[in-house]
């Protein structure tokens, strides 16, 4: 399959073919999010607030507080902060949340704002997540996708995209996708982590960053091929944890002083992506002269 035919795949929004969930993915997957410091201490944040300094949500501050989090780190939208915590401290939700009450979902996702209704259905997983991690899963629309992706190609549980906002129904399906799969061993916050880094991998908004590295243990191209620098590049790109919007911003940069090759090469790839190319043309200068780029047109 190539780079264009890979492309249109995940347009389809469809994982690629032949791809299957298993215990060594997660384990990469996992593995990625405790050693990636944007991940890992926005959680360990989120866990602190949420469970030492303000576990409750009888008062409305506490609420606030914790709705605000949540709505910085994970952009859920939240145009009406106040309002939605004023309707969490209406429902009076501790005891259901300590027993784990899945219709508890959908009573905070239903929120009237000016005299209309709003659904904030992730959101509302989210909160009751960061409370009781290993009773209620994260809705999220990149783990929405793997899950109908998957459910095409090795049937596990009978839903409709529409079910998955119902959130007893979710809940179910996620439950079923772990058991057909073999992925009885993680815990639901595991399986939140791992679900939602697959989806992000190839669900992004801005199509598929890698090309040639797909968290391989071995670079599969011969050494005297220029996709094994590719591979090479994209590997270290990603487990040395490179950030994306710092390298995009240099690839800008670089399109000003870039012949015309570069410049081709560039309009046919995304922002994100010319920024990996840039990374892996730092990574090998030392070996391939700045003023020698014309095997980065193979890209």
């Amino acid at each position: 399959m190539n780079y264009r035919q890979l492309r249109e795949r995940m347009n389809k929004k469809d994982l690629p073919e032949g791809y299957m969930p298993s215990v060594k993915d997660a384990e990469w997957f996992l593995n990625y999010w405790k050693e990636l410091p944007s991940y890992s201490n926005q959680e360990r944040a989120l866990d602190k607030l949420f469970m030492v300094l303000c576990p409750k949500n009888d008062n409305i501050e506490d609420i606030l507080i914790k709705c605000s989090s949540l709505n910085d780190f994970y952009s859920t939208n939240i145009f009406d902060i106040h309002t939605v915590a004023q309707h969490i401290l209406s429902l009076n939700i501790d005891e259901r949340l300590e027993r784990g009450d899945k219709s508890l979902v959908d009573e905070i996702k239903r929120v009237k704002v000016n005299g209309k209704d709003h659904f904030f259905y992730s959101f509302a997983t989210k909160y009751c997540s960061h409370h009781q991690p290993e009773e209620y899963a994260i809705y999220d629309s990149y783990v929405e996708q793997v899950l109908i992706s998957m459910n095409k190609r090795e049937p596990f549980s009978n839903f409709k995209r529409d079910d998955l906002t119902d959130y007893g129904t979710y809940m179910s399906v996620i439950r079923s996708f772990q058991q057909k799969f073999g992925l009885m061993q993680y815990t639901i916050k595991q399986l939140d982590q791992y679900l939602w880094q697959l989806g992000k991998w190839y669900f992004n908004n801005y199509g598929l960053i890698y090309k040639y590295y797909n968290r391989e243990d071995e670079n599969p191209y011969p050494a005297d091929d220029v996709r094994n620098k590719f591979w090479h590049g994209e590997m270290m790109f990603v487990t040395t944890y490179q950030n994306v919007g710092g390298w995009k911003q240099d690839g800008k940069a670089w399109l000003k002083k870039a012949n015309d090759d570069i410049r081709k090469l560039a309009a046919r790839l995304t922002l994100e992506q010319f920024g990996v190319v840039v990374y892996i043309s730092e990574l090998f200068s030392k070996w391939c002269p700045y003023d020698d780029l014309s095997w980065l047109v193979e890209y």
